[in-house]
């Protein structure tokens, strides 16, 4: 095996994506470490939000269960048998099953979903006027007593969270691989204007390690937000900022790479 060249500096191994370094790492040509961790970044994720569903999303829809009357049901796309507005509601989330669509509930909670006579609603407190609404359908016909319910919840709950978790921990990667996908265009740019040796493999991997660190972030501050140590202003602050990080690991991520030229800009001009 040949000595390195004078001026050649070994590529580093790609073990963690917290660094500029560490980003720049995962352009070299292993693809298989770049999906190691960012599979295990997005299990942090899935776990984190699996834990934020449970304790603050759960407890609701269980309290709304309980309450539903034996007499509730869909009836050819209309909501029958329940007498008056049953409100369940925390700071998190509010259902509402009311038979008045007219009626303004649940504005307290930071996402709010009503099911009224002939649709239902999503939204937020953002914009308690304004959701998502979505007819039942003129056919639609479902049973709604408790009865019914609590069992199916029963059963389907450990489903639901596993789903959720996996769920998660398998799209992200693929978010990352789309993205990356839109981003190599500039990555290769901003290399050649920086002077960088970078390919197009090479950029496209850097650019998808690089999605990491924000969503690291953003899992942080989901489990800020079901602590209560941040409100909804503060969850939404921190999603923006974990796209600009991205941008910023983007960035660093390609002006640690290997400048073109090395050996040439290391060797004495005067030796032939």
């Amino acid at each position: 095996m040949s000595a390195p060249a004078d001026g050649f500096v070994p590529p580093p191994t790609a073990a963690q994506p917290f660094t500029f370094g560490g980003v720049a790492a995962f352009a070299n040509p292993r693809l298989g470490r770049l999906m190691l961790i960012e599979l295990l970044v997005a299990v942090v994720f899935g776990t984190t939000l699996v834990w934020f569903v449970q304790r603050r999303y759960f407890p609701v829809i269980v309290q709304a269960i309980q309450r539903m009357p034996e007499t509730a049901r869909l009836e050819q796309g209309r909501l029958e048998g329940v007498p008056q507005t049953l409100i369940c509601e925390s700071k998190f989330l509010a259902i509402a099953v009311t038979p008045d669509a007219a009626l303004d509930i649940g504005q307290g909670a930071d996402l709010q979903f009503q099911l009224r006579q002939t649709d239902f609603c999503v939204n937020s407190v953002y914009r308690p006027d304004w959701g998502w609404e979505i007819e039942y359908g003129g056919g639609a016909t479902l049973n709604l007593r408790r009865s019914i319910l609590e069992p199916w919840w029963g059963a389907w709950q450990p489903v639901i969270v596993a789903g959720v978790g996996a769920g998660v921990a398998l799209m992200l990667p693929m978010v990352w691989a789309v993205l990356a996908t839109i981003y190599v265009a500039p990555v290769k740019i901003l290399a050649w204007f920086a002077d960088r040796s970078l390919s197009w493999t090479g950029a496209w991997r850097l650019a998808s390690a690089a999605l990491m660190p924000g969503a690291l972030v953003l899992a942080a501050d989901v489990a800020l937000y079901g602590t209560q140590a941040i409100d909804l202003v503060g969850l939404s602050f921190f999603f923006i900022a974990h796209l600009v990080i991205g941008w910023v690991y983007l960035v660093g991520g390609v002006c640690a790479t290997p400048r073109f030229h090395l050996k040439e800009a290391n060797r004495n001009p005067f030796v032939p």
